[in-house]
């Protein structure tokens, strides 16, 4: 009975607060409070729902692309369900934290909120093949952590210990993810957004790509490995795409979905640098040519897992939490987050 009353009330507040405002949903995020991150928690556990109920298959591309650190460190927690669930939710969690860091540090939005968190974490559970622990999901950690020591480079007279970082930490998601290695060149891009980038910060630029690299090899060196360094970490990096995917209705309705996410951003270029500041104008640059290198380097994969495209989603997540604030209505905003949510729990749970 006490259960039973208790639900009843839950119930009319939820109602009562879908009377009351336009975004019911959206509201919870449109403030910078720490609190806010028990419901981006929670949001994000329940688009991993899917993986945790066993409704999705691990990704494919786990032990056919996974680098070296991957392989070494990561490969059992995929032997569990559980396990690869729970991990892969935490991670896209703690991204998520990361990419709202971002947007909120250099004021990417008109106002602080948890916004690019929540649409973050909405784009990269967006596929079935995103929500269970992959190398792409792993690498794409490193991917906001690169980007802020870009983005804190503006106008700093020494920025020699961000740049060293920046590449570090690419290069360090590289080794889990080998095809994460084209980012460098996003990274060195945006590096030459964001100042005038000389030949001793460039030298920096690749001191930082090769020691990660160097440290690895010279530990599979010591084992004898050092061949099986070079050949996993360079050896299929570099191909053509093969167009050879299978085209029934569920790889037609993750395709669609995607392309729909990436043509909203696309669409969305010129009003992302709408009135704002030279330095926020620079940042959205570098977001932009991670976002391009990123969508590039699919060409150069023969026939790449979709888990791949998690390496576009901090921008993506970014870009759409832009265009969603930007919006007046907020019925209308509340109306796009709850037809992309549908839309991604409709293919996670598809094929059952």
């Amino acid at each position: 009975m006490i259960l039973s009353t208790a639900t009843r009330r839950i119930h009319a507040a939820f109602i009562d607060l879908c009377l009351r405002k336009n975004d019911p949903v959206l509201s919870f995020f449109r403030n910078n409070q720490v609190t806010t991150t028990i419901p981006l928690a929670i949001y994000v556990v329940l688009l991993h729902l899917a993986a945790w109920l066993g409704y999705v298959h691990p990704p494919e591309v786990s032990g056919a692309e996974g680098g070296l650190l991957y392989r070494t460190l990561c490969s059992w927690i995929t032997e569990s369900h559980i396990f690869s669930a729970a991990t892969a939710t935490l991670l896209v969690f703690i991204q998520s934290l990361l990419v709202n860091n971002i947007a909120d540090e250099f004021r990417l939005l008109g106002e602080r909120n948890w916004l690019p968190g929540l649409f973050y974490a909405l784009v990269a559970s967006s596929l079935p093949d995103f929500i269970l622990l992959s190398p792409p999901l792993i690498a794409a950690t490193f991917i906001p952590i690169s980007m802020r020591r870009i983005l804190k480079a503006y106008k700093i007279p020494n920025a020699t210990a961000l740049i060293f970082d920046a590449a570090f930490w690419m290069a360090v998601g590289s080794l889990f993810y080998p095809p994460a290695f084209f980012l460098l060149l996003a990274a060195y891009a945006g590096i030459n957004v964001m100042r005038s980038f000389n030949i001793r910060e460039q030298l920096v630029f690749i001191t930082g790509v090769c020691v990660p690299f160097f440290l690895c090899w010279l530990g599979y060196f010591w084992y004898d490995q050092g061949g099986a360094f070079f050949q996993t970490q360079f050896g299929g990096l570099f191909g053509w795409y093969g167009f050879s995917m299978q085209m029934n209705l569920e790889t037609m309705l993750k395709a669609g979905l995607l392309a729909l996410l990436f043509l909203a951003v696309l669409l969305s270029y010129s009003a992302h640098f709408y009135r704002k500041l030279i330095q926020a104008q620079k940042c959205i640059a570098v977001l932009y040519w991670f976002l391009f290198i990123g969508g590039l380097a699919v060409l150069l994969r023969n026939d790449p897992s979709p888990a791949y495209f998690l390496l576009l989603m901090p921008s993506t997540g970014i870009f759409l939490s832009m265009s969603v604030s930007g919006l007046r209505n907020r019925l209308i905003a509340e109306i796009i987050h709850l037809a992309i949510l549908g839309a991604v729990v409709f293919i996670q749970f598809y094929p059952k």
